[in-house]
């Protein structure tokens, strides 16, 4: 008996395959999630309330819908939420919470989405392998999981990633039944469809896409012929045929859609209509930010050339020769062969919908993110013939392994191009088309903020940061402030510190006239640091940090518990003589252990010799920026106050005092010195201060 080459054993193609391409998969989606939008964050914890409210109606959160994502990712933030401590309005933002919860929550909230993603695309594998054959399935899938296109989308808690994958699953069980005549693919390519359909609206373009693949594989049947009334027979029966998969298949899609969105349960009408007028509210009109496209910033529509663009710049150089080959093939092939009709109407998927999304008064790059994963498999088919070529040369003939090895680099390369950019893919671009050196000058960049966060952990690590203010344009604020532990600004102030650009903001010039000059000005000098990707700058940062307000005065060790979790340990003065009308900066070095739950703010009393109060200053810690709830163990918190003297202050010997109290119920917080013992009214006198009368 002639025994099996590895690569036949059913074990290898059922499992180990699957299972290779689903870590390919989900791993560069998983691992440090770059995700700039905070909106489906929000929408997926208020769907969450009212599942466990059982307010059906609220689960209307938008007319994306954006169900499937709100589904995924509210079960994902529930855990994080649960296993953490936090409470619903710390997750949305509305009480403090330590720095980072927010950014780790976020990434629980993708987590689900990669993972549905990753197991859709080892399903994939599976479905190719049924309509096309293994090597195909297993080129197609493997550049699917390193797409960097859809694994930048993939990062992101928001709904194209899902949008994609959903339709290209229901595509590939509709062309599996129309092959195979299982009614349990058609089945299945029904829940996909609703399950994309509960995404997003652009998912619809399979309805007519389902009417094209059901006609061209029904009505293209030669059929056996005979007399005229036998044809009409037959044509009477390709036609039902027709009309009865379609049915069965738009009746799953629609149970699917009805059963797993609640509003569709008590409002499904009103449901409807308000994601009906949205949709075509955006149809119809431009976005409000200007378009940058081909060297030019516009609030026209770009029209069709913008998405031809994205095509070009977001595959990448192994994946769009291969496209064009995988066309040639289908071309050469379309009523022969194993599987050119299977090509053709991939590519007719790519041309349709590509044009769809351009009848669109908006456009967006990630708008044509679905044609992608259809993309990779052409091109998988491209590759698969150009191997198949090149191992038919007589010289090559004898060389049996040369075709998998030729699949196998085109694969390597194709990872060794995309996996340096993790954990970033959106800076990937063509590099067959000069990279993000020309693409700059073609397409936005940074769609996903990207370095925003390494600029803010840079800041993080400069002197007095949690002093330290930045400003940055609002569309990258949300995440720059997930990172900074500063203040991060969105409007200009005289106190801010730093100034932080974006590329993208740079270019299309967002609200420049809130910024444009002090960009103007900025650019003259050096960044203090920048960010750059494959030699194209996408952050810059510039200013100075927080002067030093105690530089040149005293410093003491001191050691008092304010209640079970905060330690004063030292504290700095700007002086200890002054003069009436000058001011006293007081600044106070705190340490925890990470376990405050309640939200406290900090007095600094300035008392004379009688003990009556003469100056104060009240408030929460750095200014309302680092609350209590969110310091972290260990962590040293610098925290200054300024004391204003009035300038008719007796000269004198005057004390000061700072505590704690309750920012709600405003009770003290008690206070114990090194020894244990409770200090009266709840205060610590730190030390004294002398006013001298003016020379």
């Amino acid at each position: 008996m002639k025994r099996k080459s590895i690569l036949d054993r059913a074990w290898l193609h059922r499992w180990a395959i699957p299972i290779l391409i689903f870590l390919l998969a989900f791993l560069p989606r998983a691992v440090y999630p770059v995700s700039r939008s905070m909106l489906w964050y929000y929408r997926a914890i208020h769907f969450g309330d009212a599942l466990l409210a059982r307010d059906w109606a609220e689960t209307y959160q938008s007319y994306h819908p954006g169900v499937t994502t709100m589904w995924l990712a509210a079960a994902g933030l529930w855990l994080f939420a649960w296993r953490q401590g936090l409470s619903s309005d710390q997750m949305l933002r509305l009480a403090p919470t330590k720095p980072g919860t927010i950014e780790d929550g976020v990434t629980a909230g993708v987590i689900p989405l990669a993972l549905a993603v990753a197991l859709c695309i080892a399903l994939c594998y599976v479905l190719l392998r049924r309509i096309t054959d293994r090597r195909v399935a297993f080129a197609g899938s493997c550049l699917l999981a390193l797409d960097p296109f859809h694994i930048t989308h993939g990062k992101v808690l928001h709904v194209d990633a899902l949008l994609a994958t959903f339709m290209f699953v229901s595509v590939l069980l509709l062309l599996n039944f129309l092959q195979r005549e299982r009614w349990l693919d058609l089945i299945w390519s029904g829940v996909f469809a609703g399950l994309a359909f509960l995404t997003k609206s652009p998912s619809l373009f399979v309805i007519p896409y389902a009417v094209l693949a059901v006609g061209a594989y029904r009505l293209m049947d030669p059929g056996k012929g005979g007399s005229p009334a036998a044809e009409r027979r037959g044509w009477v029966r390709r036609l039902w045929g027709i009309a009865r998969t379609l049915l069965i298949w738009g009746g799953v899609a629609a149970v699917v859609f009805c059963a797993l969105w609640p509003a569709m349960w008590v409002e499904p009408l009103v449901a409807l209509s308000r994601m009906r007028e949205r949709v075509g509210f955006h149809v119809e009109t431009l976005h409000f930010n200007p378009i940058f496209f081909n060297g030019e910033i516009t609030f026209d529509d770009p029209g069709l050339p913008f998405y031809l663009a994205t095509v070009a710049w977001k595959t990448t150089l192994v994946t769009l020769p291969l496209v064009c080959a995988g066309l040639v093939f289908g071309l050469l092939h379309f009523r022969r062969g194993r599987y050119g009709k299977t090509a053709w109407l991939l590519a007719a998927y790519v041309v349709f919908f590509t044009l769809q999304m351009g009848l669109s008064a908006r456009k967006e790059p990630r708008y044509l993110l679905p044609v992608f994963p259809v993309l990779d498999v052409i091109a998988a088919l491209g590759l698969v013939q150009t191997v198949e070529a090149i191992s038919h040369i007589h010289a090559w003939r004898g060389w049996r392994w040369l075709p998998t090895v030729l699949t196998v680099l085109a694969l390597a390369l194709q990872a060794g191009l995309v996996l340096p950019h993790h954990p970033y893919y959106g800076t990937h671009h063509n590099k067959l088309l000069g990279g993000s050196r020309v693409a700059q000058h073609i397409l936005p960049l940074q769609d996903q903020g990207e370095g925003l966060d390494l600029a803010a952990q840079y800041l993080n690590g400069m002197p007095r940061a949690q002093q330290a203010r930045a400003l940055i344009h609002p569309l990258g604020g949300e995440l720059f402030d997930r990172w900074f532990i500063g203040f991060t600004g969105t409007m200009p102030d005289p106190w801010i510190n730093y100034h932080v650009y974006t590329v993208n903001q740079v270019v299309r010039r967002l609200d420049s006239d809130e910024w444009g000059e002090a960009w103007d000005a900025d650019r003259q000098t050096d960044p203090l640091w920048s960010v750059d990707f494959d030699g194209v700058t996408y952050v810059w940062v510039y200013g100075a940090p927080p002067e030093e307000l105690t530089a040149g005065g005293p410093e003491y060790k001191v050691d008092f518990r304010w209640g079970e979790h905060i330690q004063l340990k030292r504290y700095r003065l700007n002086a200890e003589t002054l003069v009436p009308g000058d001011s006293l900066t007081v600044v106070l070095i705190w340490e925890s252990d990470g376990q405050i739950t309640e939200n406290y703010a900090v007095f600094c009393h300035l008392l004379d010799a009688s003990g009556e109060l003469v100056a104060q200053r009240d408030g929460p810690p750095l200014y309302g920026v680092r609350p209590t709830p969110g310091w972290r163990a260990g962590e040293t918190i610098e925290d200054s106050y300024e004391i204003f003297l009035d300038s008719d202050l007796a000269p004198g010997e005057y004390h000061f005092s700072v505590g704690m109290y309750d920012i709600e119920t405003m009770e003290r917080l008690a206070v114990y010195d090194a020894a244990g013992t409770r200090l009266p009214q709840d205060r610590v006198v730190l030390g004294s201060l002398r006013i001298e009368t003016p020379s």
